[in-house]
């Protein structure tokens, strides 16, 4: 693993070395102080509720909570910014059926998290290095949101971005959920050999590319080494194009990743995801299917756990030889949108989840203004040969983005 670190910061000493004469040239305008007081700096005020009825017995939840998120980046300074967020949640409602569980400590772990905090260095036109805590999204395949490490991005090429880099622990704060770095139980800490065996890294390593080989095909290779644990080699294709005579929008991406299992008790799996869609008008039809590999093969790595499927409410996709249907119809018009959703789940049977689960999702949403919007979401979920884990769920959310 040590040549593979080396690998990793090699990039890194390179990009410096070769942009240390722009840094000395670097404007010194704005100034250090100007860069902090005229930074940029936004922000969420919301509230989100949701309401959980469970066929077993004395689980019914229900809860709501108001949350403030806020972001602060500073002017460019000598190639040098700094950014900030902050995320904090209040309880507004609490209720359980049997009394002893509490939906909202479940869901939300901290009710203040700091899920951004980092540095950046412009090390070219486009390009730069970013160390801390920081919105993923854009540059990997890892759950959830939030990064905690370091990572190198290249964009100087036309049609082509790379970031490489490292990740000690992930986060994430989404619609429902206020996780930090790490769970209760330190789940989502690279470091815990609870979750990712023991004698593996407390860090992983990636590279991601993005590859715009033509108008309509794009490339997106990846790398994801957690040395002890797994690693990944994936590839997601897509294809998008235009009917320009006939005002429709088609395409569609073949996705798959190989995971080379290095935990004990698990092996290796191939795992492949072949979506489409079609959109006119207001309406846009999607649809797809995805397959697991069979027995104790590791499909499903810790930080890809919220990749591959559309419609996730379930973790039931990581299961052996799990094969999924799914597909999504929605609607747009003006400031509304709705959608109507379905996966359809068949995998090898498990004591906890039966042979099978059908997830059915309806969603509303509206734009009041260009700050202030709604959404609510229902589900409907079913799980084949077993008692007491069928469940509907209605979650709303309203906020007001300045």
């Amino acid at each position: 693993m040590g040549s593979i670190k080396r690998l990793t910061i090699l990039p890194l000493l390179l990009i410096l070395t070769l942009s240390g004469a722009g840094l000395s040239l670097a404007d010194d305008h704005p100034s250090c102080a100007e860069a902090f007081q005229k930074g940029e700096i936004g922000g969420t005020i919301g509230s989100y509720f949701e309401f959980t009825d469970r066929e077993a017995p004395d689980s019914n939840t229900a809860w709501a909570t108001g949350y403030l998120s806020l972001k602060y980046e500073t002017l460019e300074w000598k190639r040098f910014q700094w950014g900030a967020g902050l995320f904090a949640h209040g309880q507004l409602a609490n209720d359980a059926a049997n009394g002893t569980t509490n939906p909202f400590k479940t869901d939300v772990e901290d009710e203040v998290t700091f899920p951004e905090f980092y540095f950046n260095l412009r090390v070219a036109e486009s390009s730069g290095i970013r160390v801390g805590r920081w919105d993923h999204r854009k540059i990997s395949h890892f759950d959830d949101a939030q990064s905690e490490g370091a990572y190198v991005q290249f964009k100087e090429i036309e049609g082509l971005e790379v970031a490489a880099g490292f990740m000690t622990r992930f986060a994430e704060i989404d619609y429902d959920d206020g996780e930090d770095f790490g769970r209760g139980n330190d789940a989502q800490d690279l470091s815990s050999d609870a979750v990712y065996g023991a004698g593996s890294k407390a860090y992983l390593i990636f590279a991601d590319a993005i590859y715009q080989a033509t108008d309509t095909i794009k490339l997106n290779p990846y790398v994801i080494v957690q040395d002890g644990y797994a690693g990944v080699v994936g590839m997601d294709t897509h294809l998008d194009d235009t009917l320009e005579d006939h005002g429709v929008d088609f395409g569609g991406c073949l996705n798959y990743y190989h995971v080379d299992a290095r935990k004990a008790g698990t092996s290796e799996s191939d795992n492949w995801v072949l979506k489409s869609y079609v959109k006119k008008g207001p309406f846009k039809v999607s649809g797809g299917f995805a397959q697991f590999s069979d027995d104790d093969a590791l499909n499903k790595p810790a930080w890809l756990r919220d990749y591959f499927v559309d419609v996730d409410q379930l973790l039931a996709y990581a299961n052996a030889g799990c094969g999924v249907w799914f597909g999504k119809i929605k609607y747009s018009k003006d400031k509304f949108w709705t959608h109507v959703a379905f996966a359809d789940y068949d995998y090898s049977t498990t004591a906890l989840q039966g042979d099978g689960s059908l997830e059915l999702e309806l969603q509303f949403g509206y734009k009041f203004t260009k700050a202030i919007d709604a959404n609510i979401r229902l589900f409907d979920v079913s799980y084949d040969n077993i008692d007491d884990k069928d469940y509907q769920k209605l979650e709303g959310r309203i906020r007001y983005r300045f």
